[in-house]
């Protein structure tokens, strides 16, 4: 094989691995900017809970 076509092939690797990397990367971000939603909703709650304790006569 040729120099030139070894060097398609590790740039053709590289630039796959950083495809799926990058899609992994994309995939988490999401679920943790999910989780993060679900956790301040879940504090908002709370804190709305709190404050109607404490504001009974």
């Amino acid at each position: 094989m040729s120099e030139r076509g070894i060097a398609l092939i590790a740039a053709g690797s590289a630039v796959l691995g950083s495809i799926t990397t990058g899609c992994f990367a994309w995939k988490a971000g999401h679920r943790q900017a999910a989780a993060a939603k679900a956790a301040g909703h879940r504090q908002a709650a709370l804190i709305s809970t709190v404050q109607a304790t404490t504001d009974e006569p």
